[in-house]
């Protein structure tokens, strides 16, 4: 059975869209559950006076919580539906990804499921560290003076609406001053840093099948129009690896420019966290890797208008590979007509579903229609889904560059709708 985590930045989000649908992925034989969890100010914050009030010195982290929560209330429950509690997979994409990693990360949610799938994200991406409760209760204080209370029932007294004013200007990544969200290494839900948790071998070791899209991420490589913009922008990135950098992604003329910075910004950032989780777990674990890339362009209407994106550079964006996993792909015409799916796309779904399931079954996401090598450390190898499914392997001195040479700076994302 398949258990799944939406995304939103840790700040918005909803198992209610219709993205997220589970009634095909049923149809094609599994249990599916998604549920609700506290998100931004409400799921997130931590405070010196909720950390002492609280019966396990903790705060902050209580979206994760009710991640648990909703894995217990499974694995009491589940039989009742049909579902197995001994065969629970968590799925989750972006912030919902990284909340499959730290729950794979916590000793809270040992037991409670026996295979993981992140889609573009994790807790990887910073190397698996983890900020200490005493940093994120900095950020509670923070934003109490924001809203100027004086004491903490004089925060919980404020409207909720007050608060949502004051982060929304934080959702899906900011540069304010005030960024609520994120977890702390509170010694309950995390004892310590994932990287340090998978290093002395506590982390919850099960089968996971991890993967991103092509053109998800996006920094000044990626904007560069120019050679010049190019160099500069490795410049910026990089620093005094910049030449090294421009080794491995070399880009002859201003015709390489934009798929080259493309490839780097990809490579640098989501997949580079991908690559680092799959490395941890290789490393750390016994339990298998699987790894993907999703390529396709969804097939817009000729002349469609999108706001904040634009059907014809856009790409394989972030989380345009969820529709397919899920069958959900009408969910993007139902608000108004901007996709002419094709039978291609549809027979891609179903393959990718249908792989989703033997994952949730057995652990292997193999079946007679996709062969998926396993991802090791020896032969880094993916399965592409895109205009043909395919085995790819993985550029390996490029990603142990990213791995050492993180780009300065946080991650841009295209829109999405």
């Amino acid at each position: 059975m398949l258990v799944f985590i939406y995304g939103g930045g840790g700040t918005i989000g909803s198992s209610g869209m219709a993205l997220y649908e589970g009634a095909n992925v049923a149809r094609r034989g599994a249990v599916f559950v998604n549920f609700n969890y506290r998100v931004g100010a409400m799921g997130f914050l931590a405070h010196t006076d909720l950390t002492r009030e609280s019966p396990h010195r903790q705060s902050g982290n209580y979206g994760y919580l009710d991640q648990v929560a909703a894995l217990e209330w499974i694995h009491r429950n589940i039989a009742a539906f049909g579902g197995d509690p001994a065969k629970v997979v968590i799925s989750g994409q972006s912030a919902g990804a990284s909340s499959v990693s730290l729950l794979q990360a916590s000793p809270l949610a040992r037991g409670l499921f026996r295979g993981a799938v992140a889609m573009s994200g994790g807790a990887w991406s910073g190397g698996g560290e983890a900020a200490p409760i005493e940093t994120a209760q900095q950020t509670g204080l923070q934003v109490q003076a924001a809203l100027k209370a004086p004491t903490l029932a004089g925060l919980r007294d404020i409207p909720a609406d007050r608060v949502l004013a004051l982060q929304e200007d934080c959702q899906l990544g900011c540069s304010g001053s005030i960024r609520i969200g994120g977890v702390n290494v509170d010694g309950y839900f995390l004892s310590d840093s994932p990287r340090k948790l998978f290093q002395e071998h506590r982390q919850n070791d099960v089968p996971v099948l991890l993967g991103f899209t092509h053109d998800e991420s996006c920094n000044a490589l990626c904007t560069a129009k120019n050679r010049e913009e190019y160099q500069a922008a490795a410049a910026k990135l990089y620093g005094k690896d910049a030449a090294e950098f421009l080794k491995l992604y070399p880009a002859a003329g201003d015709a390489e420019v934009r798929e080259m910075g493309r490839t780097a910004a990809r490579e640098g950032m989501v997949e580079r966290g991908m690559r680092n989780w799959a490395v941890a777990q290789a490393r750390d674990g016994k339990a298998p890797v699987w790894m993907f890339q999703f390529s396709r362009v969804h097939p817009y209407i000729p002349g469609v208008a999108i706001a904040d994106q634009d059907p014809a550079t856009i790409g394989a964006y972030h989380t345009s590979d969820v529709p397919y996993w899920f069958g959900t792909l009408e969910a993007l015409n139902l608000i108004r007509p901007t996709r002419q799916w094709t039978e291609y796309d549809r027979g891609l779904s179903a393959r990718m579903t249908d792989a989703l399931i033997a994952f949730a079954k057995s652990g292997n996401p193999n079946t007679p229609a996709v062969a998926w090598p396993a991802w090791t450390p020896a032969a880094e190898r993916l399965i592409e889904f895109g205009d043909q499914v395919r085995a790819l392997p993985m550029d390996t001195p490029r990603m142990e560059f990213m791995a050492a040479h993180p780009p300065a700076g946080g991650p841009r994302r295209p829109a999405r709708d």
